[in-house]
C-alpha cells in the first residue's frame, strides 16, 4: 500500500511522464504488485486503460505511464528513459537491477525524479548498505512499526507470534535488522527444556521422516500430539540403503506393534485390516505418515528403483502391520526455510516450545547445538548450512522434511512492519 500511495503521488508530480513500477519476479508483480494498484485505482475511482500484453498502463487525469516490470532479469531495463520507479519487496531484489533502474532516472521533462522501494529487513545485505550504513543525503528512511498498519485484522501480529520463531518475527514482523543466517543454525534449541523422556502413546499414528543419505541414512521416528512434536528415537546407519533403513524400522517399531489395542476411534484404520487382525489375533496396523526428502523420486540406492519406490514396496509386504501414508512433496524447498520452521517449533516468538526429543536422539541434539550457517571467505553469512562435517544435518534436514510439511510458516505478503524508502 505505501508503494501504490507513493507510486500514485510520482504520477501527480510527473504529469505526462513515464514512470516504472517493478517487483522480484513476474507472479509477485501479478498476483500482489498490481493486484493492489488496481484495487486502489477502482476504490479511487481513477480512470485509467490498461495495455495487457504490453504491461503499460496510462492514468487518464494526468496522462502519466506506468509500465509494470519483472527485475529478475536486469539487463531487460536499459533503455527505458523514467521519471520515477517504485519496486516492491525491494530486499529479493538483485541489487544490479537497482543501480540499472537508478540509471535511467534522465527524463528531462520530468518535475521530481525519483526511486523509491518497499521492503521488510533481510539481514545486512546491499539494500541496509545502501540505505542504511551510507550516510548519503540522496537517500531517504522512512520505518514503520507493524501495529501502524491499520489494513490488517486486529489479531495478525498476534497469531504470526505464534508461527514465527523469535529472530524470524522480529525480522518480517518488527521490520528489525538481524543476521537471521548467522552463527548457530538452530539457536531456538535448549536442551535442558526439550530433551525429555516420552514413551509412544498407542491411540496416536506415527509419523517416520527420511534424509536419503547413503552415509549415514538418517531418519527419525515420532508423533504429534495436539500440535506437540515429539521425537521418539533416530536411526542412524553407516554406508546404508534404503531397504536396510526400513528394515531397522520395522525393527524399531515392532515393539509397539505388541502394544496396540483396538481404538475407540478407528477412522484412520481399515475396517478390514482390524477384523482381520481380530480373528488371527494379531496386533492392529499402526498409523504411519511418511516424509522426506524430495529427490528421493529420483536418487537410486538400488540398482533400478528409486528410494521412494523401494519404501513403498516395502510397505506393501506388510499392509498386515503399517497402514502407511507418504507426504512427499514435489522439492524439498530452500534450507533456511525449513531452518525457520524448525526453530519455530523450539520456540516462537510468544515463548511456546512446542518441539520436544528423547535422549534417544543424540545426534539430532549434536546437531541442533553445532550446526552453524556457512560464510564466505569475507566473513558475510550466506543462508547455506555449514556441512564440513559429514555426520551434521541429516538428522535435523529429516526432521525439517516433516516440521515444513505440517508446520509451514505462510509469510503476509505485502502487509508487513518494515521499511519503506522515500
Amino acid at each position: 500500500m505505501a508503494l501504490v500511495q507513493e507510486a500514485l503521488r510520482l504520477s501527480v508530480a510527473n504529469p505526462g511522464r513515464l514512470g516504472l513500477i517493478g517487483a522480484p519476479t513476474y507472479p509477485m508483480l501479478q498476483d500482489v504488485t498490481q493486484r493492489i494498484f488496481f484495487e486502489v485505482l477502482e476504490q479511487n475511482k481513477i480512470e485509467y486503460t490498461f495495455h495487457k500484453q504490453r504491461n503499460h498502463l496510462t492514468l487518464y487525469p494526468w496522462g502519466s505511464e506506468i509500465i509494470f516490470r519483472s527485475l529478475d532479469h536486469p539487463e531487460s531495463l536499459r533503455g527505458t528513459n523514467l521519471a520515477w520507479f517504485g519496486v516492491d519487496e525491494l530486499t529479493y531484489c538483485k541489487e544490479e537491477a537497482f543501480l540499472r533502474l537508478q540509471a535511467r532516472l534522465r527524463d528531462p521533462e520530468a518535475s521530481e525524479l525519483c526511486g523509491f522501494g518497499t521492503w521488510t529487513p533481510k539481514g545486512f545485505d546491499w539494500v541496509h548498505r545502501l540505505f542504511v550504513e551510507a550516510n548519503n543525503s540522496d537517500y531517504g528512511l522512512v520505518r514503520a512499526s507493524p501495529r501502524e498498519n491499520t489494513y490488517l485484522p486486529d489479531d495478525f501480529y498476534d497469531q504470526l507470534q505464534r508461527s514465527y520463531s523469535e529472530r524470524f518475527y522480529r525480522q518480517e514482523a518488527l521490520g528489525e535488522y538481524l543476521n537471521v543466517f548467522s552463527g548457530q543454525a538452530y539457536y531456538a534449541f535448549d536442551r535442558n527444556a526439550q530433551v525429555r523422556n516420552m514413551s509412544y502413546k498407542p491411540d496416536h499414528p506415527i509419523w517416520w521422516a527420511l534424509d536419503f543419505n547413503v552415509n549415514p541414512m538418517c531418519s527419525l521416528i515420532g508423533q504429534t500430539i495436539n500440535g506437540v512434536v515429539r521425537v521418539l528415537d533416530e536411526i542412524v546407519m553407516s554406508n546404508s540403503h534404503t531397504l536396510a533403513c526400513c528394515e531397522e524400522f520395522l525393527a524399531r517399531s515392532e515393539k509397539w506393534l505388541l502394544m496396540r489395542e483396538i481404538p475407540d476411534d478407528l477412522m484412520d484404520i481399515d475396517e478390514d485390516l482390524i477384523q482381520n487382525a481380530v480373528v488371527m489375533n494379531r496386533p492392529v496396523p499402526l498409523m504411519v505418515y511418511v516424509y522426506g526428502d524430495a529427490t528421493g523420486t529420483q536418487r537410486k540406492t538400488a540398482a533400478s528403483r528409486t528410494d521412494w519406490q523401494i519404501a513403498k514396496a516395502f510397505f506393501g509386504r506388510y499392509a498386515d502391520r503399517f497402514k502407511v501414508q507418504f507426504r512427499v512433496p514435489a522439492g524439498n524447498g530452500p534450507v533456511k526455510d525449513r531452518v525457520n520452521c524448525v526453530n519455530a517449533m523450539l520456540l516462537n516468538y510468544a515463548g511456546q516450545r512446542r518441539l520436544f526429543l528423547t535422549p534417544n536422539c543424540r545426534g539430532l541434539v549434536t546437531d541442533f547445538e553445532q550446526l552453524v550457517w556457512k560464510a564466505d571467505p569475507h566473513g558475510v553469512s550466506l543462508s547455506e548450512l555449514d556441512k564440513r562435517d559429514p555426520m551434521r544435518s541429516h538428522l535435523s534436514d529429516a526432521l525439517g522434511y516433516y516440521i515444513v510439511r505440517e508446520f509451514p510458516m505462510h509469510r503476509p505478503s505485502g502487509e508487513r512492519g518494515g521499511t519503506a524508502v522515500i
